[in-house]
Order: structure tokens, then C-alpha cells, then sequence
């Protein structure tokens, strides 16, 4: 039988430590595909009770030498990708640890493809915990209790930094559903504070094909299930998990999750979603309502070729100037000739977004510098246009994924 090869941190704090973490893996060995969880066991070891919360702990974690998943880049070259997070609230008042007790917090590991092998995972960061304090009742003539601690003071032993063996194998089909089965159980009947989200995120981090209609019965949920839905399918490169968040985007009322439904498609960029891209240009323009549109512009660019950027030049006018600025931004991903006239053309928009995206898009498409300083709309134009037609036989097209080197040195459009 396979053992357990765990690395308790060792805590490097001088000085008395209220504190005791252990850090290990949920499992002594994975299959390829499973997912993995990083425990960091805290136990009360002190003289005083301390509060606790998973908005207190972190846990930094990294498999060297692991196979990453791939992020498409929808954004192009000369432009920084956008992402959001969320935090927990400073005011929430978490429940306090005992004297001897021990709390576990669980942690996915996200974003790797591993293969087969062994790996080193390094985990750092820090136990869940936090000086906190109970008023409760107190006679008014009594003498106020004056806390020991700030908040914010540091809790001695919280920190960890350690190395866990990481063990994966390769596996069959039925293997991995016998390994998935407890996680798919508690995603329907799990306690939903602990069991059901923590199974739920590790299918959608996951995304095994079999679990997929799976995925799709977690749109059902709230919002928070609603999303690793959309996650989960979107990592699933078959036309039926495509279908089913198109699917989910008609049914849903939801402006953010269509949003969040659209920018997946525009990742994933298949011809087969064309039409369903290009169908969401047209409508209002609410902030949500651009949201999307500006995901569904993204999609295109991303899935490129002809037909794209036909798509994308027939939308602009009824675009607002921020959308027009990302439809933009699509076109320079479109590897493809046709787009360099459009956004030629759109260099004259007065919107000053747009004017760069058009800078920005035309570096990606060309790898030359179009922009070289204030000038007339019109002669620049011309210029662009006679440069273009000496060179377009001849000049290799590129995409958001064959990005020059950050310092290299860009011929110039003349």
C-alpha cells in the first residue's frame, strides 16, 4: 500500500506560539484528472481562544514542474488581460477556536493538467486565525476587559511553508469515476457549508467529461453554483457542453452570468459559435448589455478568419465607443487580411479608445509599429493605406498567441 509522504511546516516564528500547523494532501496518491487538496491542520496549543475563518487563511500553492492549463488570451499582444477577485469583509465575526481544539481548512489546488508522475507541491501562507474577543455581559460597575491583542496582530505559529510528495498515476475511465463518485455525492446531499462547495468546486476546477450534465444540474443553484456551471463546461471542448451553456445563456435572466457565459465561448472559439456571437452585437447598451457584447466581439477575434471580421465590421455602428474599442482589439486577433482595412478605417473614429485599439490591434496583426505620434486621421490613414497595399502579399500575420518578445524592437510603418 502506498504511504503518505507528508512535510509538517516547520514554524520559524521566535517565541511563544499560540498556534500548531500541520500541512498535508487530502490522499497519499492521485489519478490523472482528480482533484487535489492541500490540508493545513491548525490546533489551539496556547493559553487563550482565538477566532477563526477561512477569510483569515491563505495558502500559496505551486507543483514544480507542473502542466499548467492554458488561458487563452482574447486580449492581444499590447494589451493586459483583466481579471476580478473577491475578499471576505474585515467586519465578520468569526467563531473561536478552544483551548486543544484543531480546525482544518481545505484548499484546491487549481490550475494544472498534471500528467502522470512525481511531483514536489510547495504550500505556503497561513492558518485561518485571528486574535478575537467576546465583550459579553459586563456589569456596569465592573472594570472594562482590556484585549491582549490587536486584531491585526500576528496569531505566533499561523505560518507555514513546506513541501508535500505528490504522487499521480494514470488511471481508466472507471477508475477516475470510482474516485469522483464521493465528490458527486456530496455535491448533491453534502453539508452545505463544507462537504457540497468544496465538491462542487472540485468538479468544476476539474472538469471530467463524464460529469458533465453533472456540471450543467449546478446552474440550477445560486448564483456562486451557477458559476462554477459555466466554469466546469467551459473547460469541456465538445460541442454538447458548448451547446449547454448556450443553452444556459437563453434560459438565464442573469446579465452576469451571460456575461460570464460568453467570455468561456469566446476562450473556447470555435467556428460553430459564429452565428451566436454575432447575434449578441446587436441590442442595447447597458453596462451589462456591453459586457457581453464586448465578450462576444472578444469570441470572434478569438475564433478569426473572414467571417469574423465580417461580423465584427458590420456591428460597429451600432456599437458603443468602449465596445467598439474592444471589437477592435478582436479584429487584431483575427489573423486574418481583411481585418487590416477595417481597422484602418476605424482609426478615424473620435473616440480616443478606439484610436488605440486600433494601435494596439495593428501591432498584433503585423508585429510593426503603426503609430508613431499626432497626426491628421486622414494623412495617417493614407499612409497606413498605401504601406499596406505594398505589403500585405508579402507580410506574415500573426495572432494573440504568437506575441513578440516584451523588448524587442518593432519595425516601423512608414
Amino acid at each position: 500500500m502506498s504511504r503518505l509522504v507528508l512535510l509538517i511546516a516547520v514554524v520559524a516564528i521566535p517565541g511563544f506560539c499560540q498556534v500548531q500547523v500541520d500541512v498535508r494532501t487530502n490522499q497519499a496518491t492521485y489519478l490523472v484528472g482528480e482533484p487535489i487538496f492541500v490540508v493545513v491542520d491548525v490546533k489551539n496549543i496556547g493559553t487563550e481562544p482565538v477566532g477563526y475563518s477561512d477569510c483569515d487563511g491563505r495558502a500559496d500553492l505551486t507543483v514544480l514542474g507542473g502542466q499548467k492549463k492554458q488561458t487563452p488570451n482574447l486580449y492581444g499582444c499590447f494589451t493586459g488581460s483583466f481579471s476580478g477577485g473577491g475578499s471576505c469583509g474585515s467586519g465578520d465575526q468569526p467563531p473561536q477556536m478552544k483551548l486543544g481544539q484543531t480546525v482544518s481548512f481545505w484548499y484546491l489546488v487549481k490550475g494544472y493538467n498534471l500528467r502522470a508522475g512525481d511531483y514536489t507541491l510547495h504550500a505556503s501562507g497561513k492558518g485561518g486565525v485571528r486574535w478575537r474577543y467576546y465583550s459579553g455581559y459586563q456589569p456596569s460597575t465592573a472594570p472594562p476587559i482590556v484585549p491582549k491583542h490587536s486584531p491585526s496582530d500576528p496569531v505566533g505559529g499561523q505560518m507555514f511553508d513546506v513541501s508535500l510528495k505528490l504522487i499521480v498515476k494514470d488511471a481508466t475511465e472507471a477508475e477516475l469515476r470510482q474516485r469522483y463518485a464521493p465528490y458527486v455525492a456530496d455535491a448533491a446531499d453534502g453539508d452545505i457549508f463544507e462537504r457540497r462547495p468544496r465538491a462542487r468546486e472540485a468538479i468544476a476546477e476539474m472538469a471530467p467529461p463524464f460529469l458533465e450534465k453533472t456540471l450543467l444540474g449546478f446552474a440550477n443553484g445560486p448564483w456562486t453554483t451557477a458559476i462554477l456551471a459555466v466554469e466546469g463546461l467551459g473547460q469541456i471542448p465538445t460541442s454538447e457542453s458548448r451547446s449547454d451553456l448556450i443553452s444556459l445563456f437563453d434560459k438565464s435572466a442573469d446579465l452576469g452570468l451571460r456575461a460570464f457565459i460568453v467570455q468561456k465561448l469566446a476562450g473556447i472559439g470555435t467556428t460553430q459559435e459564429v452565428a451566436f456571437f454575432s447575434s449578441l452585437l446587436a441590442g442595447r447598451s447597458t453596462s451589462l448589455d456591453d459586457e457581453i457584447r464586448r465578450f462576444a466581439a472578444l469570441g470572434l477575434g478569438r475564433i478569426g478568419g473572414r467571417d469574423a471580421v465580417v461580423a465584427l465590421e458590420s456591428a460597429l455602428r451600432n456599437l458603443s465607443p468602449e465596445v467598439r474599442a474592444w471589437a477592435a482589439m478582436a479584429l487584431g486577433n483575427a489573423k486574418d487580411p481583411s481585418a487590416v482595412p477595417v481597422l484602418i478605417r476605424m482609426y478615424a473614429d473620435e473616440s480616443g479608445q478606439v484610436e488605440s485599439g486600433v494601435c494596439s490591434a495593428l501591432m498584433t496583426l503585423t508585429h510593426y509599429k503603426w503609430c508613431l505620434g499626432d497626426g491628421n486621421a486622414k494623412e495617417v490613414q493614407a499612409t497606413w493605406r498605401r504601406w499596406w497595399r505594398s505589403h500585405a502579399s508579402r507580410l506574415p500575420l500573426y495572432g494573440a498567441d504568437h506575441c513578440p518578445a516584451l523588448e524587442a524592437a518593432l519595425p516601423e510603418v512608414k
